[in-house]
């Protein structure tokens, strides 16, 4: 009898491979065209079943093309968070975010690169629940631009697909011998081998019908194919099996074909470069899956933003696809990259400084901005709360816990800011500290600016133990650091609300995050309230999270967002903060106008210091109400300019000109004939003044310039 059921399956199998090898071979002609020697196609069907996918053929002799992964996590090999009997591997991301990353400048944070395609690839399993992580168990060998990220094989991975350091591409059986272990520049573990050498594989045992992502080579190695199938949708397509994965494969023109991690993890995303944008290609999930591995398409080039310029707009993209954090904009932690000086004129050496600092990276201010967990915590309790809201609201807790008594304050984050400014101030201009000169310093009244002064203060002091300190603050002094916007305030907050509410339903969608985390109810409708509001503000406060001092890696709140969400969220806080604080076409010159006082204290105390009482640095800490009101009325270059408050996010992006302990630096040189020039340093760097005042050499003004204008604008407002 078995003797019988193996003939006729045999039988069958001849059948099934005959019409196989009869298929009708994709027109590739019909293909959409992405780049020089990659093109795209769909592809339909509806026997035996109705299946819908997209596939790519990729020129691999093109040698200006190479291919690259994301590689290790930065924390490779450490124990897991919740999970101490698993190890970091890499950290999940989607296919947009792999090739926006890979594309944003490396100066921005991105891998500079031209990448132009990125699909899925490696097979992986999220982490048991109820404690999902940014983290996923990638199963097999997994390489990954020549370094291992996974290095034990399982019996559930029976294929590898491999990209050899020479170029070359194969898809082999599991285990690789140590020396094409050496050899492979990637390595990513699939499912099966469907397609081997021309001939099905599969004739009976077909794998299930699912979303499928499958990699195939030609028999010349010349072309790689890369399918992604849609499955799972009733009337729309249902998947396919290792049978059709075969015939499709051989449709295409590949020889050889494995069947790499598919189902929910299936994406594919392509560069636009017309409209300068991603453009999703298929992705089974929404929104997308973050997977484990993926494989990216780039192309020997200038890195993007090298030799192209970006403008503003463009710009902020690229910076929050280089480190999503930047989205927090106000609340972005204080990145200290390098920086260089232009040379003084001859002659003349740094002998005094006039510093405000912004507080560092603190606790959110008040309860305010902690009310999206208090509606999702009623939601829980109402019982209209979705199985991702139970995620978020678990995800939210530690971080409204830390806030505990806490609101308003600084993090120890913020005072290793000021500590590091002290350090970077002193090495850069050590003449100005070289003497026993007197340091003056000021802050607000909040906690927080005060310790972030005892901070800055404690290490300059540790450069230069010879210098003298005089410290003061009060209500008196708030009046110079922090000065009340004059005018009608209940007028302008009117004006205000208005045109933020505008904004803000202009510029944010909130109805999927909505729909992910709450039941479609009234109930849910009445405790979230205004969804747009509900949006934002969840945003606001996930922004608060990289300010915090406990462990909550794997609780990021971003996860819950799309790339475009999180780009319009931020759009909107840096276009509503600009219309408050800065120096917009709406409410700009009433708000420069509370720089003035401060302007005034500028000029006078710089003058006692060039006169020689022995100062050598005026130091204040305040917040960005001061500082940002300075820097339009000084008109510096990006911080200061005088633009409607809906274009803002394009010319003052506020994770640049507005992070924590962000700062405004002037550095006074003096020659032996005691003329004077300052150099402006924002956030470190030189920038230049917009303002009706030319420098005498690259980035150093005279003094007599300078001084007119604070006083000029101290004499207006």
């Amino acid at each position: 009898m078995k003797r019988i059921v193996g003939w006729l399956s045999l039988c069958v199998g001849m059948v099934w491979y005959a019409s196989v090898a009869d298929v009708r071979p994709v027109d590739w002609s019909d293909s959409e065209r992405i780049s020089d020697g990659i093109v795209l196609i769909s592809l339909s069907r509806d026997e035996p079943r109705l299946i819908k996918a997209k596939a790519m053929r990729v020129d691999i002799s093109d040698k200006s093309l190479f291919f690259t992964g994301n590689g290790r996590d930065a924390r490779w090999g450490m124990p897991m968070p919740y999970y101490t009997n698993l190890v970091i591997r890499t950290r999940r991301v989607t296919a947009e975010e792999f090739l926006m990353n890979a594309r944003a400048p490396i100066e921005l944070g991105g891998r500079g690169l031209n990448m132009i395609a990125a699909f899925n690839t490696a097979l992986w399993t999220p982490c048991p629940e109820p404690t999902p992580t940014p983290y996923g168990q990638l199963h097999g060998l997994n390489i990954s631009d020549g370094v291992i990220v996974s290095p034990t094989p399982t019996n559930r991975v029976k294929g590898i697909f491999a990209i050899w350091k020479n170029g070359g591409m194969d898809i082999l059986p599991t285990p690789l011998p140590q020396s094409k272990i050496d050899d492979a520049w990637i390595a990513h573990s699939g499912w099966d081998i469907v397609l081997k050498d021309g001939k099905p594989l599969f004739m009976r045992d077909d794998g299930g019908v699912h979303p499928r992502t499958v990699l195939g080579l030609s028999r010349d190695r010349r072309w790689l194919y890369v399918l992604v199938v849609e499955g799972r949708r009733n009337g729309v397509s249902i998947g396919a099996d290792y049978r059709d994965l075969a015939d499709m494969m051989l449709s295409l023109g590949a020889s050889d074909a494995i069947n790499m991690d598919g189902g929910g993890s299936t994406e594919l995303v392509r560069w636009d470069d017309e409209s300068r944008r991603q453009v999703t290609c298929f992705t089974q999930e929404t929104p997308p899956r973050r997977d484990a591995l993926f494989i990216g398409i780039c192309r020997r080039a200038a890195a993007p933003g090298r030799n192209v310029p970006l403008d503003g707009a463009h710009m902020f993209e690229a910076a929050i696809d280089g480190d999503r954090s930047r989205s927090a904009g106000l609340y972005h932690r204080y990145e200290f990259d390098d920086v260089r000086d232009t040379p003084p004129p001859p002659g003349y050496r740094p002998f005094y400084i006039s510093h405000y600092g912004r507080h560092g990276s603190r606790y959110q201010t008040d309860e305010r901005h902690l009310r999206p967990f208090a509606i999702i915590e009623a939601a829980e309790r109402a019982g209209v709360l979705l199985t991702p809201g139970k995620e978020l609201l678990r995800r939210l807790r530690p971080i409204v816990d830390e806030h505990r008594g806490m609101l308003g304050e600084l993090a120890v984050n913020g005072g290793l800011e000021h500590a590091r400014l002290a350090r970077r101030m002193y090495k850069r201009f050590p003449s100005v500290f070289e003497t026993k000169g007197m340091v003056r310093c000021r802050a607000s009244v909040k906690s927080r600016c005060l310790s972030s002064m005892a901070n800055f203060t404690c290490a300059l002091k540790g450069e230069a133990p010879q210098l003298g300190f005089e410290f003061a603050t009060g209500e008196r002094h708030m009046d110079v650091i922090a000065h009340p916007v004059p005018g009608n305030k209940e007028e302008r907050m009117e004006r205000i609300g208005r045109l933020t509410d505008g904004m803000l339903r202009k510029l944010v969608n909130p109805e999927r995050i909505v729909r992910l985390l709450f039941k479609d109810s009234p109930a849910a409708g009445e405790i979230v309230g205004d969804q747009y509001r509900f949006a934002a503000e969840l945003f606001e406060l996930a922004s608060a999270f990289q300010s915090l001092d406990c462990e909550l890696d794997g609780l990021d709140i971003y996860d819950y967002f799309t790339r475009d969400e999180i780009l319009s969220l931020a759009r909107y806080w840096n276009c509503d903060y600009y219309l408050k604080m800065g120096n917009s076409v709406e409410l700009g010159d009433c708000i420069v106008a509370a720089a003035a006082r401060l302007a005034k204290d500028i000029v006078e105390r710089a003058d006692e210091a060039i006169r020689g009482d022995g100062v050598c640095a005026d130091l204040r800490f305040g917040h960005d109400s001061g500082l940002l009101p300075l820097a339009g009325l000084l008109g510096v270059e990006g911080a200061g300019a005088h633009v409607p408050a809906a274009e803002s996010w394009k010319h003052c992006q506020l994770w640049r000109q507005m992070p924590m302990a962000a700062n405004i630096q002037m550095i006074f040189y003096r020659n032996d004939s005691g003329d004077c020039l300052v150099k402006i340093l924002y956030n470190e760097h030189e920038r230049l003044l917009l303002k009706g005042i030319s420098p005498v050499s690259e980035s150093y003004y005279r003094w007599s310039d300078l001084r007119r204008l604070l006083l000029r604008a101290n004499r207006r407002h």
